[in-house]
């Protein structure tokens, strides 16, 4: 039986968990900020906006820091090496939070920042702990092949911070920090509910024993993460500042229209990292290709076909779902569903590299592409503004997707010719 039909024999059920708890974990966040948004000014919702962006960006620093390594080395480990695993990463991410907490009421406190925007830092400085709790259970959970549980506790959060915060709204309070703390109080509540589901202490001491344990594959992780943040990052401000903001705001526009294929993605990729870690050292090379290729060939297709419905919307459906936005939106909608599917193309490999502990390739891959990233879309949004950068990412997506598959071939067959290594390093004293 092939590696394929073993995982969707053992785990077809979680895949679909996995999704469904991606599904949750967007409309979380959409309808928080949706409420948020006709509660308060405009510039008070751009105030939250940051202080959302530092949460997402803490997210996923601390993911890539100190949880990733789990799904990636752990899943299949007995329960007592899982837990000390557990122990230690969530220790770090509980330590992680209490600094950087620490670190955002200070700057709140004591940097000339508006008013609204300093009591919103110390607002978030106060939960963030909480917020980075809430996830560091539920990517233990992924790891541990625990979706449902995941689904659990994503859906507590969910149900007691939109309690929170509708009981705020219909109170007529305008505050961003009182929403930051309605927020984020749900994700401290819920944290507890990930301490009862998970029943493993996190143990902060294990914190700088975890950091060294865990180096071979986060210091590739970490510097990952931070470079494709950067790299989208300065492409859609470089399109601004070339094609203006309107130009962006039909490239937003669009990604937000194939929100559910980002869903998809990334809900198999938690999946399937956990799940092919497993059976690392019972599978062959045609099996790994196979593995990758099943998983982008799933993403790619969806994404494809959920993009190209919006292609035969009327426009009177399209303007009531963005507004003005719609008519520039349309216009970049076809080069954006094939840069998504480009994108998915590299799910698969990416997936199968990082449960064979392939990090170092795939921040080589991911650097090229941003290099490809922003150069080709400055270049498309020169010549022809919003639909040439639209095109120019699409050129970056599908450039880089061929080498995905060729380093995925090379890694596994170099791995499966090298002499067998624990998938645990030295344990933490």
């Amino acid at each position: 039986m092939g590696l394929v039909a073993k995982v969707r024999g053992a785990g077809m059920t979680r895949g679909v968990w996995n999704v469904g708890d991606q599904l949750i974990s967007s409309a979380n966040n959409f309808l928080v900020q949706v409420v948020i948004a006709k509660s308060v000014s405009q510039g008070d919702f751009g105030t939250f906006a940051i202080v959302f962006s530092i949460f997402s960006v803490a997210v996923g620093f601390f993911r890539a820091l100190s949880t990733a390594p789990v799904g990636m080395r752990f899943a299949a480990s007995d329960d007592r090496e899982f837990g000390r695993a557990t122990a230690s990463s969530v220790g770090l991410v509980l330590v992680g939070g209490l600094l950087l907490g620490a670190a955002l009421v200070l700057a709140g406190l004591l940097a000339p920042f508006p008013q609204a925007l300093s009591h919103s830092l110390v607002a978030l400085g106060v939960v963030l702990p909480g917020l980075l709790m809430q996830d560091g259970w539920r990517q233990v959970l992924f790891a541990r092949l625990r979706p449902a549980a995941a689904c659990l506790l994503d859906g507590t959060w969910g149900a007691l911070q939109l309690l929170a915060v509708v009981l705020l709204f219909t109170s007529g309070v305008s505050s961003v920090p009182a929403y930051v703390l309605a927020w984020g109080g749900a994700a401290i509540a819920a944290s507890f509910v990930g301490l009862a589901l998970v029943r493993v202490r996190p143990r902060p001491t294990l914190a700088v024993g975890w950091l060294r344990e865990q180096s071979s594959v986060t210091r590739y992780l970490v510097p990952e993460y931070v470079l494709l943040q950067s790299g989208a990052q300065i492409a859609v401000l470089v399109v601004a500042a070339v094609a203006g903001t309107a130009a962006a705001g039909a490239l937003r526009g669009a990604n937000m229209l194939t929100v559910p294929a980002t869903i998809l993605s990334t809900g198999l990729m938690t999946f399937a990292v956990p799940e092919l870690a497993r059976r690392r050292d019972r599978t062959s090379p045609r099996q790994w290709m196979l593995a990758a290729w099943v998983v982008s060939g799933l993403v790619a297709v969806t994404g494809a076909v959920w993009g190209s419905l919006f292609l035969l919307l009327p426009d009177a459906v399209g303007q009531s779902i963005l507004g003005d936005s719609w008519a520039g939106t349309r216009e970049v909608l076809v080069p954006i569903i094939v840069g998504q599917a480009g994108a998915a193309l590299s799910v698969g490999p990416a997936a199968v590299l990082y449960a064979t502990e392939g990090a170092k390739v795939t921040i080589r891959l991911h650097a090229v592409y941003a290099v490809l990233l922003i150069g080709l879309s400055t270049v498309g949004a020169v010549l022809w503004g919003a639909v040439g950068t639209a095109w120019g990412m699409a050129a970056a997506f599908c450039l880089i997707a061929p080498w995905w598959f060729l380093a995925v071939r090379r890694h596994v067959r170099r791995t499966l010719t090298a002499p067998p290594t624990s998938s645990a390093p030295t344990p933490v004293a």
